[in-house]
């Protein structure tokens, strides 16, 4: 018996595709109509992921002779993530994923990864900057997709090397870098089932107390909404939910993680802690069912897209989908916006100007630390401005150092490797509360002018020697530079640290940048012979953001 969901989904895959594929480089007919349906897999996985048209998924294929077992590849800048995917196309809408694909899969993500693309097709090569600008940024996310049509999921057995990967890249606690994912045939007839966005979500017996309401230009309402409502929602459209939005549900960040710490520990408090959702819609209409009292409303609303809010709804739904229980005490503030079918610009503005706030970061209340200010004066008898308050900017390179420059200096001249690892993996966290460590331990009463411009020059200095090496270095070698900077400015930091003057005087910028330079190769060779010695298989990014990684990396060095 034909499989009917196999066939209305090849029908989709017909519309969507057709025309958008490139086929130039398949020369045996026979094989043409298997890659048409392997790439057009791939690109619907990017489709599926990222909500992007089907001509842009279509230009991000790289399957074909020498593609290291990567399909497709695409660069998602709006949600910071890597796309990179495997397609399977099971003409007959059986079975599933063996293990030798999936290891297949693990080995051209880790080539991904390291940037080791030497001998790869002119697919992958072109897309080589796109894979460094990810690689590089700390923000990103790696998210893996095999796409097949098969109806069976991936056995414990054929995950074993992508578990594997997993739990090698992903070692610094309450952060993912990596994520996996299998869309089967299932998951794709359903996608074309529903439609592509969120057009078609309607959300019943929505339950707001408190609520209140604006009558113009638009119609408005706002309250408090259940938590528990919301995991609902996740659970039953995931990322369909953000059609509007600029970003997807990112995973477990730290920041993520912060939010569901607040509902599983405080979610009483939560409503207080948090921003809360504003959601667009085609209609919303209020239903008699307790009509006299502002205290509860019931509401139906059509058409819906949820434009901010999207970390703190996948959060939500994460924690629903583990101990829905801790939801039933947090509650969420909720704004809903009627604009009708047709006010596509209003909802593009609304969209942009709700998630392009001016956000005040820990580190802006460091202008309210006295011991800021006596370091901007002490550095002023020397003609040295420190610029600790945001919104300024270095026009002398030489005579001005920022507050960004001298909280990173700082934290790799301690000992404590610790701070070094947060000085890469999580920056924010040194300025978090300026009533305690970390930031205690970077900015006191102690706190040593000399040694802060010194270290801000030392800081520069390195900075100018791993763009100068950038240039010219391969593979996992280069990603020392990328990921192990901080790392390799503690080792040089700690050494220029001991010599005459550095706590006692401004140290002229030509000796500074002498030293470093002469430093520099021996501590960066240094460094990379121990990685490949101690951690052969592990992706740079996080290992140095670890602190047990750097203190085995202490001991090996």
């Amino acid at each position: 018996m034909p499989n009917l969901n196999l066939i209305r989904v090849k029908a989709k895959l017909d519309d969507a595709f057709s025309g958008k594929i490139d086929l130039s480089d398949v020369t045996n007919p026979d094989e043409m109509e298997n890659k048409f349906y392997t790439r057009a897999l791939a690109a619907m996985a990017v489709v599926v992921k990222c909500g992007i048209d089907y001509e842009m998924a279509a230009k991000s294929i790289t399957d074909g002779y020498h593609d290291m077992g990567i399909d497709a590849i695409y660069n998602d800048t709006v949600q910071k993530k890597l796309v990179l995917v495997q397609s399977k196309w099971r003409k007959d809408g059986t079975g599933g994923v063996s293990q030798e694909e999936a290891q297949t899969f693990v080995e051209g993500i880790n080539r991904i990864i390291t940037l080791d693309v030497e001998g790869c097709n002119k697919k992958i090569s072109e897309k080589r900057q796109a894979i460094d600008i990810a690689i590089r940024d700390m923000d990103y996310q790696i998210e893996t997709i095999f796409c097949h049509t098969g109806s069976q999921a991936m056995s414990e057995y054929a995950l074993r090397p992508i578990n594997n990967l997993l739990k090698n890249v992903n070692i610094v606690e309450s952060t993912e870098l990596l994520f996996f994912s299998e869309i089967k045939l299932q998951e794709l007839y359903e996608h074309f089932a529903n439609g592509q966005n969120g057009e078609n979500i309607i959300l019943d017996d929505v339950v707001l107390t408190n609520w209140g309401v604006v009558a113009a230009p638009f119609e408005a309402y706002y309250g408090t909404i259940s938590a528990a409502a919301i995991g609902k929602w996740y659970d039953d459209y995931g990322n369909r939910l953000f059609n509007k939005n600029i970003r997807y549900y990112k995973g477990s960040t730290s920041v993520n993680e912060g939010i569901k710490t607040v509902l599983k520990e405080e979610p009483e408090n939560f409503f207080y802690y948090n921003n809360g959702i504003k959601i667009l819609c085609k209609k919303i209409t209020r239903k008699i069912l307790h009509g006299a009292s502002r205290e509860m409303g019931l509401f139906v609303l059509e058409g819906v897209s949820l434009v901010n809010g999207a970390q703190t709804t996948g959060t939500i739904g994460a924690v629903y989908s583990e101990t829905p229980e801790v939801l039933d005490s947090a509650n969420v503030l909720i704004q809903m916006i009627e604009l009708g079918e047709t006010n596509e610009t209003k909802a593009t503005q609304i969209t942009k100007l709700s998630n392009t706030q001016n956000r005040i970061d820990g580190k802006d209340f460091a202008a309210l630390d006295p011991n800021q200010e006596r370091l901007r004066m002490e550095l002023s008898f020397a003609d040295i401005q420190y610029l600790y308050k945001s919104g300024a900017s270095i026009d002398d390179l030489q005579y001005q150092i920022t507050l960004d420059e001298a909280i990173i200096s700082q934290a790799c001249v301690t000992d404590d490797l610790s701070i070094v690892a947060l000085a890469k993996g999580n920056v924010g966290a040194l300025t978090e509360n300026i009533e305690k460590t970390p930031y205690k331990l970077l900015f006191n009463g102690g706190t040593n002018s000399f040694c802060l411009y010194n270290g801000v020059q030392v800081l520069r200095a390195v900075d100018a020697m791993i763009k100068q090496r950038e240039q010219s270095a391969e593979g996992r070698k280069r990603l020392v530079l990328v990921h192990g900077n901080r790392f390799i400015l503690h080792l040089i930091l700690n050494i220029i640290k001991t010599v005459e003057g550095f706590d006692t005087q401004y140290l002229e910028l030509r000796d500074i940048e002498k030293m470093v330079e002469e430093l520099f190769d021996v501590q960066w060779n240094n460094v990379f012979d121990a990685m490949e010695a101690v951690f052969p298989d592990s992706y740079p990014s996080y290992l140095f953001r670890n602190v047990g990684r750097l203190k085995s990396l202490v001991e090996k060095l």
